[in-house]
């Protein structure tokens, strides 16, 4: 199965909780994706999606997403631009904001997600979102949980996760790894053409 862990605003693959949860994935097997956003200091959307599109895509049922911060939105955008040649396994979202105001990251919320298609472009989501966050309030994550259908996961501590090790996102991609597609959408349907050749 693939991960696919994109980071956030003045951030990288090499900051945060990244590294480890990168080696603690492939410990477990898994083949991990960490695309480099361009100027994470002054992050642009079209730029965002476009580079995630061009490193991820086309996206399968093996496949997991895991956003933190702002990443979280772009990788949203990125599964509303993406080629899927089936649908994602999971998104995770981590501290996501729901809306920023600031003009430095207008461009990730000035048109509002289509979550009546998103909520359908993967096959199950989940938001972690401590209690505690100062930075993003937990509302945000509860926000999302219901547009989406979500697993919330509402931590007492762990603020932003701007720290170097968190067992509970570990715990949680594990888990939804693990969880089976039970239904695929017109899998019940009788398939009229069996007998075209």
């Amino acid at each position: 199965m693939r991960i696919i862990l994109v980071h956030g605003y003045k951030a990288s693959p090499t900051t945060g909780f990244f590294p480890w949860l990168e080696r603690e994935l492939r410990a477990r097997g898994f083949d991990v994706v960490m695309p480099v956003l361009p100027n994470p200091e002054e992050p642009d959307r079209d730029a965002w999606t476009e580079a995630l599109v061009d490193v991820v895509a086309p996206l399968t049922e093996q496949t997991i997403i895991v956003g933190h911060s702002l990443g979280g939105a772009a990788a949203l955008r990125m599964l509303e631009a993406a080629e899927a040649r089936s649908t994602p396994h999971a998104m995770v979202l981590i501290s996501t904001p729901w809306m920023i105001k600031d003009e430095r990251f207008r461009g990730f919320f000035y048109s509002e997600f289509d979550f009546e298609v998103l909520m359908w472009r993967a096959a199950k989501f989940v938001v972690i979102h401590a209690q505690n966050d100062t930075i993003i309030p937990v509302d945000h994550g509860k926000r999302y949980a219901a547009v989406l259908h979500a697993k919330l996961v509402t931590p007492e501590t762990g603020e932003h996760f701007q720290g170097t090790e968190y067992p509970i996102i570990l715990d949680e991609i594990l888990k939804i790894a693990e969880e089976p597609v039970v239904y695929a959408p017109g899998k019940s349907l009788d398939d009229d053409y069996t007998d075209i050749r």
